[in-house]
């Protein structure tokens, strides 16, 4: 079912315009009877059905209201470190689709690409953006936001306060699975870029409390690494178990 995301509590009948609005109207060429879901990107979903369409959006009839069904209990940051080409909005967009709370673009010793000032910012709304496009096609019931570019240092500190640090890291020992049984519910993942991580930041993240660990024998691509940590925590934390209730 077609689903999209409003800024306020949608009540009564509600006007979309905008890009939505002309996507309802002009690409899926939407009649008045059929059904599309409105979510408030704070967890809750709008059941509605279409009143009336025109050239530039439609008017649509909010019927009943219910919590979202499709986020995890678990609130995962990926800290993916800077990556060449379109990796990071790879990452961006498949991490959404798999349950990310946050993305956060870190930078660490041997990353290649650096961002600054307005490019960073302008990274930053170029993958919020893709962030909002992967919630809207994977039925979440948030919007996972990007944070700003920082420094490893300052988002390992971050971590440490706010949560748990997974670190990933090739020479890392520490059981994911072991981990994860100990562990909590705000979870930091972090993945290194195409060079991976100095045996320094390792060590940062260690004396942070972070647990430095492996994600197996094979040698995974920095875009493919932290899909597969998130698939596994969130298997490992009963996320990836049907909750029910799906849009008919």
């Amino acid at each position: 079912m077609p689903r999209f995301f409003v800024d306020q509590r949608p009540e009564g009948q509600v006007f979309l315009g905008g890009e939505d609005g002309r996507h309802i109207a002009k690409s899926l060429r939407m009649r008045p009877g059929e059904a599309l879901t409105l979510c408030d990107g704070r967890g809750t979903d709008y059941a509605c059905r279409v009143v009336s369409c025109d050239g530039e959006g439609a008017l649509v009839q909010v019927e009943e209201s219910r919590p979202s069904f499709s986020e995890p209990g678990t609130k995962v940051t990926v800290c993916q470190c800077l990556a060449k080409g379109d990796k990071l909005e790879t990452v961006t967009q498949k991490a959404v689709e798999l349950g990310a709370w946050e993305i956060w673009p870190v930078e660490s010793a041997r990353c290649v690409v650096r961002l600054e000032g307005k490019s960073g910012e302008k990274k930053a709304a170029r993958l919020q953006k893709i962030a909002r496009e992967a919630a809207m096609q994977s039925g979440r019931g948030v919007i996972p936001q990007v944070r700003q570019p920082a420094s490893l240092k300052q988002a390992l500190e971050t971590a440490a306060s706010e949560g748990e640090i997974l670190f990933f890291y090739e020479r890392g020992e520490d059981s994911l699975k072991q981990a994860l049984e100990a562990g909590g519910d705000r979870l930091f993942v972090f993945v290194g870029p195409e060079g991976g991580f100095a045996p320094e930041e390792a060590e940062l993240a260690r004396s942070l409390g972070g647990k430095v660990l492996t994600l197996g024998p094979r040698i995974l691509r920095t875009e493919t690494a932290p899909l597969a940590a998130l698939a596994c925590v969130f298997y490992q934390k009963g996320d990836m178990e049907w909750k029910g209730g799906r849009d008919q």
